[in-house]
Parts: structure tokens; sequence; C-alpha cells
């Protein structure tokens, strides 16, 4: 049962679908986010899919999803795998993470973990970023307050 996937009510909002918003990182930058979240897919085209990457996610779980983001930072595009899940089914509690589909993390402050809430044609998140030096590297400096700023990311569905 994955009621945020699937419903014999045609006007009840989904959570799969593309979404759209925007966030801003410590350093001032403002990340552009499209995502779209996709259908279930069977447990045979999930094993077929997921035992050709490197990165292994269980999604036979029914709160389980997956995706692909592409995120626009001052005229970069970068593109990630998305995955998460909610808290139940059928709940509203939200939290997935973002990966560029390369594994190459650009320089600077990226969006990581995202947590909050799903309501109709709204998720309203706080963003957990990580910092990736040019070498690719992440890094944490605990002296340094912007290593612990979240930011709000305010996704709205993208009708077509």
């Amino acid at each position: 049962m994955r009621p945020w996937a699937f419903s014999s009510d045609p006007l009840k909002p989904l959570l799969v679908g593309k979404w759209g918003g925007s966030v801003i990182d410590p350093d001032n930058r403002i990340h552009e986010v499209e995502m779209e979240i996709f259908l279930p897919t069977t447990d045979e085209d999930r094993w077929n899919r997921m035992s050709s990457r490197q990165i292994k996610h269980d999604f036979s779980n029914t709160t389980y999803f997956d995706g692909i983001a592409v995120l626009k930072t001052n005229g970069s595009i970068d593109t990630c795998e998305l995955w998460g899940g909610l808290e139940k089914a059928d709940g509203f509690e939200i939290h997935f993470q973002l990966n560029p589909i390369n594994d190459i993390h650009p320089p600077g402050f990226n969006l990581n973990l995202l947590n909050g809430t799903w309501h109709e044609n709204t998720l309203n998140l706080t963003v957990d970023f990580a910092f990736f030096k040019t070498d690719g590297s992440s890094f944490y400096n605990s002296e340094d307050p912007r290593y612990d700023t979240k930011g709000i990311l305010v996704l709205n569905r993208i009708t077509n």
C-alpha cells in the first residue's frame, strides 16, 4: 500500500511528481531545486536498476521513494539522485537525501539531508548542508557557525 503514490481519487494530491523551489545556503548562494519523485517500480525492476548501481537503497518498504533532482547554483547545473521516505505509508513527515549522479560534489555548501512535511501541493523542508572542498572531500569546522546553519526550502508542485 502506497497512498502517497496511488489513489482511486483523481483529485487527491500525491507525493509523486515534479516539485520546485529555492534555498539559500550559509554563503548566501541560491540553490534552485527542481525534482521529481518517481512512481514506485516493481520489485524486479527495482532490483535490476539498483543492482547496477554502486549505492544500494532498500525500497521494499512501502514508505520509501526515489527520484531525481536538478540543482542550479551560480550558473552551474548538477543532477542528483534522491531517495528517502515518509514516517509511515499514509503519513506526511518526509525525509530524503541528495547525491550527485556523477558522485562529484561541487565546491561549497551542498544540499544534503532534507526533513519536513508534505501537505498536498507543498513540501516544507529544513535543509542540512554539507561542505565540500575543491578536491571533492567533505569538510566541517565546528568553530564556524555556517557549518551548523540550516536552510528552509519550500517546494511547490510543478504542473505542466
